[in-house]
C-alpha cells in the first residue's frame, strides 16, 4: 500500500501596501477565504505570496512528489531540508505530478530537471497560453513531459483521474494507503468547503468551466476518500 505525507502544508501570506510600506499581513493555510475588504480597505494595493500543498507518495519502490509548489521553496533550500528529514535528495524523487499549471504548484518543478512530469495535455497547451514562452520554458520545458489524456497508473496503488474545471486539464492522485483512500486533488478542491458544498472553487483565479469544475466535485466525491488534500486547506475526512 502507499504512503502518503505532506511536505509542506499550504501556506497564503498577503500584504496591504500604504505610501509604499507593507503593513499588514494575513497568513491563510486554513478556511475562512481572506475577505474582499482587504483589498478595498487599501486601494487595490494589495499583493500575495503562497504555496500549494506539496505531498510524496511512497509505493511500490518509487517516490512521486505531487505539486513541488513556488520558487522560494528550492531557492532557500528549504525543499531540499524537507527532503533531507526524509531520507531523500531532490534526485532521489522518480515522477513529478502537476495536478494543473498555475505558478503556485510548478515553480519548484526546475529542482527536478528531467524526471517524469505527469501533466495533461490539455494543461500543456493553457500552460503556454497563460504564461510567457520563458516561464514555460523554465518550469516546463526542463521536464521529461508525459501528456497523458484519461486516467493512469501510476503504480498499483497510486492513479492520476482527470478533474478539470478549475483549469482545463486539472488532475488528481489518488493513493491506495492502509487508512483507506487518500485523494491530492490539487484545486479542483481549493477548500473543504467546495467539496461539502458542491461549489466551483473560488480563490484568487476564476474557473476556466465552473460547470465542469462541480462535475468534477461529483468525481471526488463518489470515489469514498477517507482523507483528501485539498490545494489551499488543511487535509479533511469527506
Amino acid at each position: 500500500m502507499a504512503e502518503v505525507e505532506i511536505l509542506f502544508h499550504c501556506f497564503y501570506l498577503q500584504f496591504g501596501v500604504y505610501e509604499g510600506h507593507p503593513i499588514l499581513s494575513l497568513r491563510w493555510p486554513l478556511t475562512p477565504m481572506p475577505e474582499p475588504e482587504i483589498s478595498e480597505a487599501y486601494g487595490g494595493l494589495v499583493f500575495n505570496i503562497g504555496s500549494t500543498n506539496t505531498v510524496l507518495i511512497r509505493d511500490e519502490g518509487l517516490n512521486i512528489l505531487v505539486d513541488p509548489g513556488i520558487l522560494q521553496l528550492g531557492r532557500y533550500g528549504a525543499m531540499q531540508k524537507r527532503l533531507a528529514q526524509l531520507g531523500l535528495k531532490p534526485g532521489d524523487i522518480d515522477i513529478v505530478v502537476n495536478t494543473h499549471c498555475h505558478y503556485d504548484h510548478v515553480e519548484c518543478n526546475y529542482l527536478f530537471r528531467g524526471k517524469p512530469l505527469i501533466i495533461h495535455e490539455r494543461e500543456v497547451e493553457y500552460f503556454h497560453r497563460l504564461y510567457w514562452p520563458e516561464f514555460a520554458d523554465a518550469f516546463l520545458g526542463i521536464m521529461d513531459v508525459e501528456a497523458i489524456r484519461g486516467d493512469k497508473e501510476l503504480t498499483g496503488n497510486v492513479k492520476v483521474i482527470e478533474t478539470p474545471g478549475h483549469t482545463p486539464g486539472s488532475i488528481s492522485v489518488v493513493a491506495e494507503t492502509p487508512e483507506g483512500r487518500v485523494i491530492c486533488a490539487g484545486d479542483a478542491v481549493i477548500v473543504k468547503e467546495d467539496l461539502l458544498e458542491l461549489r466551483p472553487p473560488r480563490v484568487v483565479s476564476l474557473n476556466y468551466d465552473p460547470e465542469m469544475a462541480v462535475e468534477s466535485l461529483r468525481r471526488i466525491r463518489d470515489l469514498d476518500p477517507s482523507l483528501v488534500i485539498p490545494g489551499h486547506d488543511a487535509p479533511f475526512k469527506p
